[in-house]
């Protein structure tokens, strides 16, 4: 094996740096695997590039790209991960290093065997490891024992950390082009679901857009029986691919109809892949009678009943992924919304007292419907819709009230008519309405008599009552099963109530107003998500393109406060000779420091940035004041994150907002995701500067080795040495001291 000399390690940080300029510029795998045979592995028979299958159980590695001594190939194949000796530790482990399988004493005589069967006599496995999380591996083997030198498995090590960050960077940006996929459809599908008149076009609508290669699609409607606990269940539409028919087809009384469906309350959609392997077939014996493999039942409920169900069939067995559930689950709210607007207008249609206020109001809710689907911002959508929910609901004025992310506080975002209460604070601990709202769920409350209401505290009543309201509806706002915010409808005149038709009018708006809030959110999460992988792929070239260290926080720092709103960052690098964390880098008031030896300490107990070095784990604090450990730190909103790089502590970087909640748990998943490429980063750095020195000083000692030699007295040859090695190390005095040589009388005293 070759010693590690300078000019070897020099050598061998120039082919790292080669490698991993490679690794970051591309995004093929072959191309990748290359640069990484080319690096170090060329002595090897075959090598191979697998990412670990999410979720697989036995897990699976996915070779992408494969390498047999002639060419590198991309390919798409499967391996069991348990083909490996200790394939449990490999998140864990740095590199596993089987030179000679026949000796290996650390191999079980099972592993051997295997290994032998597959004619492997030496073997190099390297873990892609993202946050101490196994991603894929790197396989390196030969058919005769190959030893590989350890300044090699340790490069190879720091490469593998890059080629995973590489591989992860491009799993999120292909699961945000998903996220993106999927909201753009679903804009879609709402759309032209808020724009169908009757049954038949909520059926078109899931045909065109989500079940092109359906069967048939079957529309029931569930009759509630006066006088009885039974319901009643006909097909009235049904569409198949060559025809659409309106039908009236009773099918069957039953106690209810979820049982009839197997519909738990908790889901409004529910998917059955193999019919034969099913629990309850009693959907298909009562409504469908032909051959069918793989069915979706989607049930459109009303204040807790169900009153429509459809019914989606497939001829074949099917496995419905991800994005098909994702898609029906979203589906069905605006479905519901639909199916309810058409049923109302149906019932408008058989009252004739009730006529002309409904068709007008189910015109107002349709122009919402068409008109919230075009605004890009929340403010215009919520200024929009107050003004179209206080005409369609009948009522002297309508505010909406968003919830802070801190809790603490909603804030009235916007009213119609505009009148005083617009930015105002309403605080929400101890707030018997808001605790109300969030035990009942989705109920809207009502005050129909604010001057005798016992319930509402005394002040809250008061001042509504100076305002001149007499009546009161909220209505929560529900976006992601989360509550966001209420609507206030208010009216003025003594003695007029809410109705149960202005209660259901806000509630249809309100869910309509929640779809559009969702699809606005979604949209502008997404956008947000993609402009960050995308500042973090510019980050990632800008690192592999230098090795200095100053440089490299540089733009650690720049990067960083474009990327997330920022009011200082700090990053901090371990003192060996301190032993605590000295600030090496610092932005605050729009100014960067950079001090590699003299910047300020960190003690390592008692502050964030010590616990996480204790914890070796990320600290995110939405907001400071709500730990009784914060101080007087002035900071609202708080990242730290340790900086790690093949199980070693380098140092912690913390970012910092003076506004609370400035960060979600997404951001700092991405701050992360900039903290490991910046220890991959640091590590280069270190290893570049490590190997020049190293030949500086191998240099030094040939000059002056070369000088002495050229001498021919003690006294020069020691001038020469001391005064050359006074210079190297910046010594301002060198001397050198000589033992004098002894006669042999008086060496042999000395000894008695």
């Amino acid at each position: 094996m070759e010693v590690d000399r300078p000019e070897n390690l020099q050598a061998l940080a120039e082919a790292q740096h080669q490698a991993s300029s490679t690794i970051y510029g591309s995004n093929d795998p072959a191309t990748i695997l290359d640069a990484l045979i080319n690096f170090g592995g060329k002595q090897f028979a075959s090598a191979r590039l697998g990412l670990l299958v999410p979720e697989s159980e036995p897990p699976i590695l996915n070779i992408i790209a494969q390498w047999s001594g002639e060419r590198t190939q991309t390919v798409n194949l499967r391996q069991a991960l348990t083909d490996f000796p200790a394939h449990e530790t490999f998140a864990a482990v740095e590199v596993l290093d089987v030179p000679d399988v026949t000796t290996d004493p650390f191999l079980t005589e099972n592993e051997r065997e295997l290994l032998r069967k597959q004619k492997i006599g030496a073997l190099m496995v390297i873990p892609l490891v993202v946050n101490q999380r196994l991603t894929g591996a790197v396989i390196f083997s030969n058919p005769q024992a190959l030893p590989t030198d350890e300044s090699k498995l340790r490069a190879f090590r720091s490469l593998a950390d890059q080629v995973a960050v590489v591989f992860e960077n491009q799993a999120l940006l292909r699961r945000t082009e998903i996220s993106l996929h999927e909201t753009q459809q679903l804009y879609v599908i709402n759309r032209a679901m808020l724009g169908a008149l009757d049954p038949l076009d909520v059926l078109r609508v899931l045909r065109e857009h989500l079940a092109p290669d359906a069967a048939s699609i079957l529309h029931a409607v569930v009759e509630h029986l006066p006088d009885s606990s039974a319901e009643r269940l006909s097909i009235r539409h049904v569409i198949t691919p060559t025809d659409e028919q309106v039908v009236d087809t009773a099918v069957t009384s039953v106690r209810r109809a979820s049982d009839l469906f197997a519909v738990s309350p908790e889901t409004s959609v529910e998917f059955v892949e193999n019919v034969k392997q099913a629990e309850s077939k009693r959907v298909i014996d009562a409504l469908i009678r032909r051959a069918v493999g793989s069915y979706i039942v989607i049930a459109v409920r009303e204040r807790g009943r169900i009153e429509d169900i459809i019914v989606i069939t497939f001829a074949d067995e099917r496995t419905f992924d991800g994005t098909a559930r994702r898609l029906f689950a979203a589906t069905a709210d605006p479905l519901s919304i639909v199916m309810q607007n058409q049923r109302l207008l149906r019932e408008a249609q058989t009252s004739a007292i009730q006529l002309s206020r409904q068709v007008r109001v189910l015109q107002t809710i349709n122009r919402l419907s068409s008109g919230i689907s075009s605004f890009q911002s929340e403010r215009e959508l919520l200024d929009y819709t107050m003004q179209a929910m206080n005409s369609a609901v009948g009522v002297d004025h309508t505010a909406i009230a968003v919830i802070e992310p801190s809790g603490e506080y909603s804030i009235v975002t916007s009213e119609y008519p505009k009148q005083i209460a617009l930015g105002a604070r309403i605080g929400m601990k101890n707030n018997p309405l808001k605790d109300r709202v969030v035990r009942e769920g989705n109920k809207p409350i009502i005050r129909n008599d604010l001057e005798n209401d016992t319930e509402m505290p005394a002040n809250e009543r008061d001042v509504l009552l100076g305002l001149g309201v007499f009546s009161l509806m909220i209505i929560p706002v529900i976006v992601y099963d989360e509550l966001i915010g209420t609507i206030g409808f208010d009216i003025y005149q003594r003695g007029r109530t809410f109705t149960q038709e202005m209660v259901e009018i806000g509630q249809t708006m309100t869910n309509q107003l929640g779809i559009a809030l969702q699809n606005i959110r979604l949209l502008t999460e997404t956008q947000h998500r993609a402009n960050q992988l995308e500042r973090i792929t510019q980050f990632s070239q800008a690192m592999q393109a230098t090795l200095e260290l100053d440089t490299i926080l540089n733009i650690m720092l720049a990067e960083s406060t474009q990327l997330l709103p920022t009011d200082s960052m700090s990053v901090a690098l371990y003192d060996a000779r301190s032993g605590r964390l000295r600030v090496a880098a610092h932005f605050e008031d729009e100014r960067t420091t950079i001090d590699l030896r003299g910047g300020a300490l960190i003690s390592m107990e008692g502050s964030y940035a010590g616990r996480v070095w204790q914890t070796r784990e990320l600290l995110f604090i939405p907001d400071t004041q709500q730990r009784a450990d914060a101080g007087d730190l002035s900071t609202r909103a708080l990242i730290i994150a340790p900086i790690r790089s093949r199980g070693r502590l380098l140092g912690t970087v913390s970012i910092g907002s003076l506004r609370a909640h400035a960060y979600s748990e997404g951001d700092a998943v991405v701050f992360q995701q900039m903290v490991n490429q910046l220890a991959v980063a640091i590590e280069n750095a270190e290893a570049f500067a490590q190997s020049q020195r190293m030949a500086q000083n191998e240099a030094l000692i040939n000059e002056i080795s070369a000088s002495i030699q050229e001498q021919r007295d003690i006294e020069t040859m020691l001038s020469i040495a001391v005064g050359e090695l006074g210079r190297a190390l910046g010594a301002q005095q060198a001397r050198g001291l000589l033992q004098p040589q002894l006669d042999d009388a008086v060496t042999e005293q000395l000894d008695r």
